[in-house]
């Protein structure tokens, strides 16, 4: 017992180091958990605290040995927050999930590594830097997330109709008129049946697309379907 008082006696200041990289890393995995992302509170916690605990230990190692610059060993603090960062890529690669046309998880990602920021910010005792950074990322990850930002719009329309090619070309103008940008098109059609389809990758800036309606409405085509 006289052993355990003594440990905490004087170690108290990592202790302290480790239970502040805890609670940083809890508050921004509590606004990924409350948004339902696949990394939240814990797994921000043990991504800030294992950061946090490489550091520690590695700065404890150092000044318990006493080794100097000319030393063969070394425990060097930097390093070993470079292998860090190196990790914590992998963790972050492993919730980006990319489709043909869209990419999720970037952000889930870019958090997983500032947490890890903090928790080696933390471990170094430098807890001024810890605490706005940590302030930072709530404001970028919760109010900036709330701010409505005007950005362009895209989406994929696929089309299936029977006869010639000139009907793409008419709804191509029609889209073109109604401010809509062709990024991509991908077509193919059956010489022995007529049948057409079309793949088009369009760019918009509202949020809402009345051309679409008419395209369900329009009885040359027999399937309308976008994503």
């Amino acid at each position: 017992m006289e052993h355990l008082s003594n440990w905490l006696i004087y170690d108290w200041n990592y202790l302290a180091r480790l239970l502040a990289a805890m609670v940083l890393g809890g508050m921004v995995g509590l606004e990924r958990q409350v948004r339902g992302r696949p990394a939240g509170l814990r797994t921000n916690i043990l991504v800030c605290l294992g950061s946090a605990t490489i550091i520690v230990a590695f700065q404890k190692l150092f000044m318990e040995t006493g080794l100097d610059s000319v030393s063969v060993m070394r425990f060097d603090p930097a390093r070993a927050a470079a292998g860090v960062i190196t990790g914590i890529g992998f963790l972050g690669a492993g919730t980006i999930v990319k489709s043909k046309d869209f990419v999720r998880g970037l952000t889930t990602a870019a958090s997983i590594w500032v947490v890890s920021a903090i928790g080696i910010t933390v471990g170094l005792g430098e807890y001024d830097i810890a605490l706005t950074l940590t302030a930072l990322v709530l404001v970028a990850l919760y109010i900036l997330h709330r701010i409505p930002i005007r950005a362009d719009h895209f989406f994929t329309l696929e089309l299936a109709w029977h006869g010639e090619l000139k009907l793409l070309e008419e709804l191509s103008t029609q889209l073109q008129d109604g401010r809509l940008k062709i990024r991509d098109r991908k077509v193919r059609r059956s010489p022995k049946t007529g049948e057409c389809r079309a793949t088009l990758v369009l760019q918009y800036k509202k949020e809402s697309c009345p051309q679409l309606d008419r395209l369900l409405a329009d009885p040359r085509f027999d399937e309308v379907g976008w994503h």
